[in-house]
């Protein structure tokens, strides 16, 4: 009988259901048994459990990077900003118990993952935002001497309160269902061009 083939994406997809269901402490051969395969074939794609449970645990870029590295559309800027503050919400909600995991591995993602070779998992959406904040400065469409910091801010206001969670739990205090729009709303009216 031949060994079962599968791709590193369903090898990934596989461990994270795991990660998430079990915890950390869940077996690789929980893992193989889920994808069809044996243990052996689980390391060999990856060196330890630790590292497979990083690379399932951070994705690589997040889904709403390639959309915004096409730059700006038409649309006005604030819909568009408010379509891209649900995105990186929704992502971030995901990534909360993805987070949690990691914690209680009590894993260093960065030794792990080397990132000075191989990059921080979060620069090419990084570099995305800054571009597609200056492509809309570029075109008079906002005003922002500084992309960069724009950008940034922009990125950690929508992080605070799903960081907070996770460090706070209960005690973490209540942003309100509106958080998100009136985050977009004050970072609008601090770059929308003036008359």
């Amino acid at each position: 009988m031949r060994p079962r083939s599968f791709t590193d994406d369903e090898l990934l997809e596989t461990a994270r259901r795991c990660f998430l269901e079990h915890g950390p402490s869940v077996s690789t051969d929980v893992i193989a048994q889920e994808l069809g395969v044996s243990q052996a074939a689980l390391f060999k794609r990856f060196r330890t459990k630790q590292e497979l449970m990083v690379r399932a645990m951070i994705p690589r870029t997040p889904p709403w990077v390639a959309e915004i590295e096409q730059g700006p559309d038409a649309r006005p800027v604030l819909e568009q900003m408010r379509e891209l503050a649900a995105q990186i919400d929704a992502f971030l909600v995901q990534q909360l118990p993805c987070i949690s995991v990691l914690s209680a591995a009590k894993t260093r993602p960065a030794k792990v993952l080397n990132w000075e070779k191989e990059g921080w998992p979060g620069m090419r959406a990084h570099r995305a935002l800054v571009g597609w904040f200056t492509q809309l400065a570029e075109q008079g469409r906002i005003v922002a001497p500084s992309p960069v910091a724009l950008a940034t801010a922009f990125s950690s206001s929508l992080q605070v309160p799903h960081f907070m969670k996770h460090a706070l739990g209960a005690a973490t205090p209540e942003f309100g269902d509106d958080y998100r729009d009136r985050v977009v709303e004050m970072f609008w009216r601090a770059i929308e061009p003036r008359a």
